[in-house]
């Protein structure tokens, strides 16, 4: 192999020079920089879009769970005429019940008197069972008996029963089963009794926590009155109430709860939901004004993305016919 050959192979195998190096890796740097931005912009996108969709299905939950038993209030069986019904409190009561452990007051699970009643910004006077509520929010209070009948062998010790039919009926716990007027006829059942209070708490599932939250005070098995979270980053919770006022069965106007003047006249309820995502976005401004049951409610710019629903619910079985005739005395 000559000299020359031999230079022109080495020449042949010579790698890229420091300054070829140099812009080969700026330009990898600019492609890689764009990549990344790209997939950032996409994922921000994604995260938004997926925080938005999570707060339409968190409003539509609370609405749906506080919808369920406003329609079902006031009904207790085969009955909704809670005067008819024996060992309600304040009724007469061949067979006294158990105390519930953890009352919000004497005798509040078997108020089945009040059907709905609320309290407006407040938590009523006398709610013992509720516990750091967030200020200037609502509670709404429904009572009904569960529309599936409890047969004999599947009553629970320590759950509250009514047993009823359209003629009357009898508030009672555990297997003892009362007997009532046609006690035999195919009308007669017993229907789990339900008596539940929302309000927004100020924690989850710990205690101080901080984070706003729909809960639950229920009547369980015990008896008990159980506080349960039923979904977080709820910040407010409003209701108004459709009161008829000349007893034509319609709905002649929506007030506050301190401004209903008998709640048994009440048929429909409006509900307001605000409600937030868990996790903050920045470099979005969240600032915002909600009007809220008549009252203006300004949000700081806390990073936090918000959605307010509101639904208006009938509640059928709050319109009740002449109590004479439902117990077979009318013409």
């Amino acid at each position: 192999m000559t000299n020359a050959s031999y230079k022109l192979r080495i020449d042949n195998q010579r790698g890229f020079s420091l300054v070829e190096m140099m812009i080969a890796m700026m330009i990898g740097i600019i492609i890689l920089g764009g990549i990344m931005t790209m997939y950032t912009n996409t994922r921000d996108a994604q995260r938004s879009s997926e925080d938005q969709i999570g707060l339409v299905s968190d409003a539509r939950f609370a609405l749906e769970t506080i919808g369920y038993d406003l329609r079902h209030t006031g009904v207790f069986g085969g009955n909704n005429l809670p005067t008819t019904i024996e060992c309600r409190k304040g009724g007469p009561c061949p067979t006294a019940l158990p105390a519930v452990t953890g009352d919000c007051s004497a005798g509040w699970g078997v108020d089945i008197e009040s059907s709905i009643f609320g309290g407006n910004n407040v938590v009523p006077p006398g709610y013992t069972c509720i516990l750091n509520a967030q200020p200037n929010t609502d509670v709404l209070v429904v009572r009904y008996a569960d529309s599936n009948p409890v047969v004999t062998t599947s009553l629970v010790n320590g759950t509250i029963y009514v047993r009823s039919n359209y003629q009357a009926g009898q508030v009672f716990a555990g297997t003892a089963q009362p007997v009532i007027p046609d006690d035999t006829g195919a009308l007669t059942n017993n229907h789990q009794l339900y008596s539940r209070a929302y309000y927004i708490g100020n924690f989850t599932n710990t205690p101080g926590d901080g984070i706003p939250s729909l809960r639950r005070v229920d009547l369980v098995n015990g008896p008990a009155v159980q506080d349960q979270l039923i979904l977080p980053n709820v910040e407010n919770f409003q209701v108004q109430y459709g009161e008829d006022l000349d007893s034509n069965g319609t709905v002649d106007q929506f007030v506050n709860a301190d401004a209903v003047t008998d709640f048994s006249k009440v048929y429909a309820a409006r509900l307001w939901v605000l409600v937030r995502t868990d996790r903050t976005e920045k470099d979005l401004n969240t600032s915002a004004n909600y009007t809220i049951a008549g009252q203006n409610i300004a949000i700081p710019d806390d990073d936090y993305r918000r959605l307010l629903v509101s639904s208006v619910i009938k509640m059928r079985n709050m319109v009740r016919v002449d109590e004479l005739d439902a117990a077979g005395s009318g013409s």
